[in-house]
């Protein structure tokens, strides 16, 4: 009877006001989130429609750093040239004084350097080429030089020379600039007289030489021991595409296909890769068979996200995400100071703290979606402690994509098949030429003018040989 009664009994006054209190104060904290989140709704829709800074950084720091060099830091200046071309004597405009009238005597003379590029001129070479006939067989056979590119005569003898096509070929790919802008350049500072389609038909030209050098940086790249990978949206003909790059310190592939799976990924790195795959958590990497290393800046940015729309004991998990990968990014650092041992002592007691924080219980909905996340790819976070060439984060190819996001925003992408396949081709070479120390233009050159090109050491062994 007196637990009926209990339950039947109506709540006091003072339970009232403490409740009514709890209940004002929790109202104002979910409308100071609601507050920021509306902010920070809108302020993401007025970025995606923004086109003068789609990069901004925010408002200016109130007291920012002051530009330049650390204070300590020994100056640095431009050398002394080696070679002077020109000297010019510069005497005193005046001899007496400007200011009192005084005889001016000269004491020193002090040297200054100016470089410059000259005005530059095309030169035009005429092949006059000799043409014989078989006296037997009645075979007709041409003459070649060594500058020659093609054997074409008659109404093709005019032709465009092997350093500008490589020159206009690596503005396109390299630079992102257009064709018309290329054009314009060539008018401008060259004075040569060049159309837009003329550099068009050199990039399929040169895709058609460097294809088998293509072909074999596939092959090269299926043997490293970790590659990075990332993907970003491409148009071919207005169709929405992918643009891949397959990078390593070494070489770099770009791949344009219509698809996002994980075939292209295999179909590239070949189904056995023996390798690690460094990469973010998309959901094509999953099925893959090779070992993996997510890219901890990815989740970084994840938990950093979480942590600002959290509050009280909501933002704990997240910050403490964010101490462990970290601190495993640093330990990765200090592995040289350490001995093997103690590295593997501080590694081992970092994955315990991770299991442990993975294996609790998390009521608020991020947190749970996120620790859902962490848990699926818990054996692919700390791969990079246990091999040296594996990398913490995917910057790399982060890296690698930049210039073809630059290609993408100003020429929005491809019109054609053949274009996107002059796209991937060239600028793979491009790029590997300059992670090399290869000049590309002087190879583009060199595999121009011979009539049975070869595919250059560099992409067969990794060893460079200059033309």
């Amino acid at each position: 009877m007196s637990q009926s009664s209990d339950k039947s009994r109506l709540p006091t006054y003072e339970e009232l006001a403490a409740e009514n209190t709890c209940l004002r104060k929790r109202l104002t904290e979910l409308e100071t989130v609601v507050k920021d989140l509306r902010t920070q709704v809108e302020e993401l829709r007025r970025s995606g429609k923004r086109q003068a800074a789609p990069f901004s950084k925010g408002k200016p720091k109130q007291n920012p750093k002051r530009p330049g060099r650390k204070k300590g830091h020994p100056p640095a200046h431009r050398s002394i040239p080696e070679v002077v071309d020109r000297v010019e004597d510069v005497e005193l405009d005046f001899h007496m004084c400007p200011d009192c009238g005084g005889c001016v005597e000269v004491v020193e003379v002090q040297a200054q350097y100016q470089t410059d590029i000259p005005p530059i001129k095309p030169v035009t070479t005429r092949f006059d080429i000799e043409i014989g006939q078989c006296q037997c067989c009645g075979r007709r056979v041409q003459g070649r030089h060594l500058d020659q590119t093609s054997d074409a005569l008659g109404s093709a003898a005019v032709q465009i020379g092997p350093q500008s096509l490589a020159l206009g070929c690596q503005m396109k790919h390299e630079l992102g600039i257009s064709y018309g802008k290329i054009q314009s350049f060539f008018e401008s500072f060259f004075h040569f007289p060049i159309s837009r389609a003329t550099f068009s038909r050199a990039d399929t030209r040169l895709c058609n030489v460097f294809e088998p050098i293509y072909a074999q940086l596939i092959l090269s790249i299926r043997e490293k021991e970790t590659v990075n990978v990332d993907e970003t949206g491409w148009r071919i003909s207005g169709q929405g595409a992918w643009l891949w790059v397959f990078t390593q310190k070494d070489l770099t592939v770009y791949h344009i296909d219509p698809s996002r799976a994980h075939g292209v990924v295999e179909e590239i790195l070949g189904q056995d890769f023996a390798g690690t795959i460094g990469c973010d958590c998309f959901l094509c990497y999953n099925p893959l068979d090779a070992d993996q290393q997510k890219c901890l800046a990815h989740l970084l940015r994840n938990a950093k996200d979480i942590e600002a729309i959290k509050t009280k004991g909501a933002v704990r998990f997240s910050r403490k995400v964010q101490k462990l990968l970290k601190a495993s990014i640093e330990l990765k650092k200090r592995k040289d100071e350490m001995t093997p041992h103690g590295y593997a002592v501080a590694r081992g007691r970092l994955e315990k703290a991770m299991d442990r924080l993975l294996s609790g219980k998390y009521t608020d909905p991020d947190n749970a979606r996120f620790a859902k996340r962490l848990i699926k790819h818990r054996h692919r976070l700390f791969r990079f402690l246990y091999q040296d060439a594996v990398a913490p984060t995917n910057n790399a190819a982060e890296r690698a994509l930049r210039p073809a996001v630059i290609s993408r925003k100003l020429s929005a992408g491809n019109r054609t098949d053949q274009g996107a396949r002059n796209h991937s081709v060239l600028s793979s070479i491009i790029r590997t030429c300059r992670q090399k120390g290869e000049d590309f233009c002087a190879w583009a050159k060199y595999l121009l003018c011979q009539p049975d090109p070869q595919i250059p050491l560099w992409a067969l062994e990794g060893r460079p040989q200059p033309p």
